[in-house]
């Protein structure tokens, strides 16, 4: 049951700047890691807010891929930060390492294309790893739709598809009929294929384009993130696509909501309105009575920073 907060003494206070647990301050060059022990199904927060100060020579690309965020991501936590003219030198960037797991069943691979961000529950543990990609741009983009996984190859041949080739040409390109593995291929080395046809799951050789829409359809991951999964990848992994810009879930009696900016060719989709998001606020709490802060909700709905915060609290039962 849904109970809204009383504006003048018991709303509840929502700090943009510190969100859930540990919040830190990390200036190291080791890389972020991504891998969660899965909580439990009441549970949906994986990882902490972190911040990095630029230092000399820091470029946006190195700092996405040593926390392995995506450009995006960066851009929307730090909306005080003109991240197009570069990074200034002692700027600190907040960095969102902290994520709410999708409203999905906990299982194979879930791609959200609005926070462009991949969750994989590794199967046979009890493990769930997240990563960044860079997806389709407007009118490319891969379709929302459940999907299996066919086969796997490393070091893949390319032969570019039609659209591509003609995108290219019409720059003066010529693209070879079969592009072998090597340097200059953009699949990387490691391909992932699914029951979706004509589109993959791969690395790519423009890192830089991890966390925009890029592709022409395909999902694109840093290399050093798909190297560790890709072992354990088999056919028959479910994959879920989906279009989820509002992701809302519990952490301990603490409700959390996280909004991402909706993909354009579906931003009059109703999960990407204030009416969608109540009702799936609604149907998480319709068992349970909740403390809402409605205006915080209606905040995160305009700012969507891309982190999670606070937005109810359980009221303990009599």
């Amino acid at each position: 049951m849904l109970l809204g907060l009383n504006d003048k003494g018991n709303t509840m206070n929502l700090n943009l700047g510190k969100t859930l647990s540990v919040i830190f301050l990390l200036v190291s060059s080791n890389a972020f890691a991504s891998a969660y022990l899965n909580p439990s199904k009441d549970q949906s927060v994986i990882g902490n807010i972190q911040y990095h100060s630029v230092q000399s020579g820091d470029a946006l690309t190195h700092v996405a891929q040593q926390y392995d965020v995506g450009y995006n991501a960066i851009e929307q936590a730090n909306p005080q930060v003109n991240i197009a003219k570069g990074l200034s030198f002692t700027t600190v960037l907040k960095l969102p390492t902290q994520h709410l797991l999708p409203n999905q069943p906990r299982e194979g691979i879930i791609v959200n294309l609005p926070e462009m961000r991949m969750y994989y529950f590794v199967p046979g543990t009890n493990k769930v790893v997240t990563y960044p990609i860079g997806i389709g741009k407007i009118g490319k983009t891969i379709p929302i739709t459940k999907a299996v996984i066919t086969r796997k190859t490393k070091d893949p041949v390319w032969v570019p598809p039609d659209d591509i080739r003609e995108f290219n040409l019409a720059q003066g390109i010529v693209l070879p009929q079969i592009m072998p593995p090597g340097p200059d291929n953009p699949l990387g080395p490691y391909a992932i294929y699914m029951s979706v046809p004509t589109y993959l799951i791969h690395s790519t050789i423009f890192p830089e384009s991890v966390g925009k829409r890029a592709s022409f359809g395909c999902i694109r991951i840093y290399e050093s993130d798909i190297k560790d999964f890709f072992p354990s990848i088999t056919s028959g992994i479910p994959v879920a696509i989906i279009n989820s810009p509002i992701k809302v879930g519990w952490q301990h009696d603490r409700l959390y909501m996280e909004a991402h900016k909706t993909l354009e060719e579906h931003n009059g989709a109703f999960e990407s309105t204030l009416p969608g998001t109540v009702r799936l606020i609604g149907n998480l709490t319709q068992n349970q009575d909740t403390l809402i802060d409605w205006q915080a909700v209606s905040f995160l709905e305009n700012t969507r920073d891309g982190l999670p915060h606070e937005i109810g609290i359980k009221i303990p039962q009599s």
